[in-house]
Formats: structure tokens, sequence, C-alpha cells
């Protein structure tokens, strides 16, 4: 999109709204896997944001080794009741930042709060600790409280479409003007005044290109002793390979037509670092039988590995609640993106998107990683 030409705008690095349009509307709709978190937990995953943290080798070896504990905790809440998901990430959170205030220096502290004040958007200026420097008036108060709430349910209605199938590409543009009409009405409202406090806030600028590449320790796979096509595998025994993963149920519409895409990826991939496992896990009485698992994937000509997951061990341990999901964990075992539904839902191009990720992540060394 291009950005406002409003004169109050010019030259003061409000172009973090821009970047949290792309955020929210871009390639985090399938890299980011708990839209339902709080954002911080995505933020604090940005390699971007380690790097602009200028973090040193020990901090970034500890910070690592924090985020995978985090994640593990988070992952099993994706598919949980908002309440329950809720409560748990916000521990989960509480945790890390009190482990942050040891690991990071004042400083770095601060420079983090700004960058979270810049994702959090024009949501930051209802939050107490800019909300009251702000001083507004009753009517302001009303008046952003209106504008924000009205964005995020629209917003809200967005993502049920996404999770519904619908193509992101459309959706991305839909967001992107949802998110400049409420940009353009809380410039209309701010005072000169407030519009510098939130300036000042955002701290100096950022290259807002770089956010967009978060990364999480992908769950550990659930060994349930029933494979096809393979002796058991980890995640761990699969370290310095590309893994495309998906769940998948065989007797699921949506499932199936994502079916000639991993043959494409099967054949593809066959000789390079790529691994495709396939984690079945039943949504229907027939989908339990693992005989009649064995026998749809031989009918599918998939040759590569088959988790049975009958009792939604895996399911649960991702969080999975959508089939078919398709996920692309990198080199060190880091999810990098997330495809829900069908790749090919109503003309989008899915297979197309991801197959190039896959590509992506291959060109990538496994060192490379180092927060």
């Amino acid at each position: 999109m291009e950005r406002s030409t409003d004169p109050r705008m010019a030259g003061t690095g409000w172009g973090v709204l821009a970047w949290l349009v792309a955020l929210s509307a871009g390639s985090c709709l399938a890299a980011d896997p708990f839209w339902a978190a709080d954002p911080a937990w995505s933020l604090i995953h940005e390699p971007a944001v380690a790097q602009d943290l200028k973090l040193t080798a020990a901090q970034s070896r500890e910070l690592r080794v924090l985020l995978d504990a985090i994640d593990a905790r988070v992952f099993p809440l994706r598919n949980q009741p908002a309440d329950v998901a809720g409560k748990g990430v916000s521990e989960a959170l509480a945790e890390l930042a009190e482990r942050l205030q040891s690991l990071l220096s004042p400083a770095q502290l601060r420079r983090l709060t700004e960058l979270h004040a810049r994702q959090q958007g024009t949501a930051a200026l209802l939050r107490p600790a800019l909300a009251v420097p702000m001083e507004y008036t009753p009517r302001q108060a009303e008046q952003l409280e209106e504008v924000i709430s009205t964005t995020l349910a629209a917003s809200r209605d967005l993502q049920r479409r996404v999770a519904a199938g619908e193509p992101l590409d459309g959706l991305e543009k839909e967001h992107a003007a949802l998110k400049q009409d409420e940009l353009d009405s809380v410039v209309r409202i701010l005072t000169p005044r407030q519009s510098a406090l939130w300036r000042r806030s955002l701290g100096r600028d950022f290259d807002l290109a770089r956010i967009g590449q978060p990364r999480y320790r992908a769950p550990e796979l659930v060994d349930t002793g029933d494979w096809l096509n393979s002796e058991p595998l980890s995640l761990e025994s699969l370290r310095g390979k590309v893994v495309v993963l998906h769940f998948y149920a065989f007797g699921c519409i949506n499932c199936v037509r994502n079916f000639p895409t991993y043959l494409e990826w099967q054949k593809r991939f066959h000789d390079e670092d790529v691994v495709i496992v396939g984690i079945h896990t039943p949504e229907t009485a027939a989908e339990h039988d693992a005989a009649s698992v064995r026998t749809r994937a031989a009918e599918a000509a998939f040759t590569f590995p088959i988790l049975i997951d009958s009792s939604k061990a895996n399911w649960n341990a991702w969080g999975n609640s959508m089939w078919p999901s398709v996920y692309l964990v990198d080199r060190r075992g880091y999810l990098r993106y997330f495809w829900p539904g069908e790749l090919k839902w109503q003309g989008a191009t899915g297979d197309v998107w991801m197959r190039e990720r896959i590509a992506d992540l291959l060109a990538e060394p496994a060192h490379r990683y180092a927060p």
C-alpha cells in the first residue's frame, strides 16, 4: 500500500503503521501459527528484533533457550478455548518478561518496549502506559475506543474468513484498506502534542521490511508407534533437512484436494534435503481404523512417512485445529511458515507459495539462526 500523504505524517517515523498493515495482513497470516496469542509472542521471535537490540553472543544463546521453553508451553494452547489459551499465554509471557529483566540491559529493555509499541499500533493508544500521559478528553477517548474496537472487530472477522479457507490475497487487500482507514481516523482525533508523544513512544526508526520472519521451536513429534513408509522419526533426527509436515484425515475432502500438491512436492524434492511427513489425525469414527489409513495412503501413492495419530497426541502437541494444515520447519527445527486449509481454496495459490518457501528454506544454511 502507499503511505499516507497527510503532512502531519511526513518524516516522523509513522511508517510503522504501514508495517503493521503488512504484518497483520501479509505473510504472517501464513507464518504465525497462533493469531490469538499476544503479539508480543511473535515480536520476541523476530530475528530483526534480536539484531536491533544488539544482543551479545551469550544473550543470544540464553534468549534462544528461554524462547524454546516458552514455545513448548504455548503451542498446545493454540486449539484451546480462548479463556484457557489467553490465561496460558499471559502466564508464559509474564515469566518471559521477568526473565528478560535480568537478561537485557536497561537500554535494550527500553528499545524492546519501543518496538512493542510499534507492534501494537493504534491499540497502544488505549494502554495505560500511553493513555495516561496523553491526557485525552472524554470525547477523544470515546472516539479512539470506537475507531480501534471497530477495526479490531473487522480484523477478527477477516481472521475467521482466513480460517474458513478464503484466499489470502483478497483478504490482505481488505485488511490494508481497513488499517489505513483506522490510521486516518486516529490522526484526525489526536492533537499535535499527542501525536508527538505517540511518535516518541516508538523510538528511533526501524527497518520495517525486516519484520515478518518469526521462528518458533516446532513441537517434537509424539511417537505413537504406528508409522507408514518409515521407521519412527523425530524432528531432532531430521535436523539439517527441511520438514514439510501436514495434518490430514483421509475422509476429509479439503485434505484430499491437497493430495496432488503433496505428490508434486514428493516428486520435485525427492533428491533434496526435504522430508514430507504426514500426520493422520482422525475426524470421524471410520478414520480411526489404521488399516484404512494404510489403504488410502497406498491408493493416494504416498511414499513419504506418515504418522498415525489416532489419539490426537500430535494434534494437541501442536495445538492444531484444522484439517488440513501444512507447516514448514527449517533445518534447525524451527517453524517458519504455516498454511491453514486447502492450498488452492477458491483460486488461492498456496501450493505455489509454499513450494517457493520450501525452496527458500533449502537455500538457507543451518547455522544462520543464532538469534
